[in-house]
């Protein structure tokens, strides 16, 4: 039997014996965004949060994510304090998504009061600046509250807590830093700067996991959850083509072959009308094909 000796406040590390809780983690089942989280799963009560611009596709994301966890048995909701169920059940139709619960509340102690009675296994909040308490309290108190609240509850009733948060036009976070410094997990995803369909995703903390960066392809049917490897500088070893790589390769054979080519075909081609403009777009740039026309009667031929 191992002894440990608590008077000095210090444990050998190997006398710690590990909860067994952290036996119990949870994956998407896509491979690239699991290691995201540092590949290991969810860990029930973890919190975290992600953090990104206007019209970056946070609920896209968080959204399509909680439906691949509920195909895994798991129950989840997305909790708007923003939009109306119909908005939410209105974007869920366009992404596929069938089985995730969506409610619009705001009030955080009957958020949680409904977490404890549907037994969820995670859920979403959208948005921090949105959310209220039955408190009366404002400003720095408020978001001190709210933070203590929804990490102690998370870790009460297991459930893993995202937390969507805004940045401002300087890319500094809406409020204070407070929630990001309380969770144990935090995502910050931008707009690439090269591929306007590319969404670069960084954990910045992560104390369940490694920290790491992605890049997804974001389609108007939403995220793909496959891996694009960006471009590296030439002086590099070279790496495994991207998506976008093969994109490329693949429509400048077809101009090639066929001597010129509309938006419908390329469109049928990659079977997304924005990786087809995207596509011709990067191409046309990179000075191998060019523009022919306009509007529909548009066509692009080698250069």
């Amino acid at each position: 039997m191992k002894i440990i000796n608590t008077q000095s406040g210090f444990v050998k590390a190997c006398n710690v014996e590990i909860p067994e809780i952290y036996n119990r983690r949870f994956k998407t089942g896509k491979e690239d965004l699991d290691a995201m989280f540092g590949g290991m799963g969810f860990l029930p009560g973890m919190s975290f949060t992600l953090a990104a611009g206007p019209g970056t596709g946070k609920t896209t994301m968080l959204i399509q994510m909680l439906e691949l966890l509920e195909r895994n048995g798991k129950n989840t909701a997305y909790v708007s304090a923003e939009e109306s169920i119909q908005q939410l059940a209105f974007t869920c139709k366009r992404l596929g998504v069938r089985s995730v619960n969506v409610a619009n509340m705001s009030v955080i102690e009957d958020i949680f009061d409904a977490v404890k009675k549907n037994k969820f296994d995670m859920i979403i909040l959208d948005s921090l600046p949105a959310l209220t308490t039955r408190k009366k309290l404002r400003g720095r108190q408020l978001e001190e509250y709210l933070s203590n609240y929804i990490t102690t509850k998370a870790k009460e009733l297991e459930c893993v807590v995202g937390i969507i948060l805004h940045f401002t036009k300087t890319g500094t976070y809406k409020g204070s830093t407070l929630l990001p410094h309380s969770v144990d997990c935090n995502i910050v995803m931008n707009k690439s700067k090269d591929n306007p369909i590319i969404r670069e995703i960084e954990v910045t903390k992560n104390r369940f996991g490694v920290s790491g960066f992605n890049a997804f392809m974001m389609t108007d049917t939403g995220f793909d959850f496959e891996k694009v490897e960006m471009e590296v500088n030439p002086n590099e070893a070279p790496k495994k083509k991207g998506k976008i790589a093969q994109y490329r390769e693949m429509v400048l054979q077809v101009i090639k072959e066929q001597g010129s080519a509309d938006l419908p075909t390329i469109t049928r081609i990659l079977e997304c009308s924005i990786k087809a403009q995207s596509t011709l777009r990067d191409l046309t740039l990179q000075g191998m094909i060019q523009k022919e026309g306009r509007g529909k009667e548009a066509k692009w031929v080698a250069a």
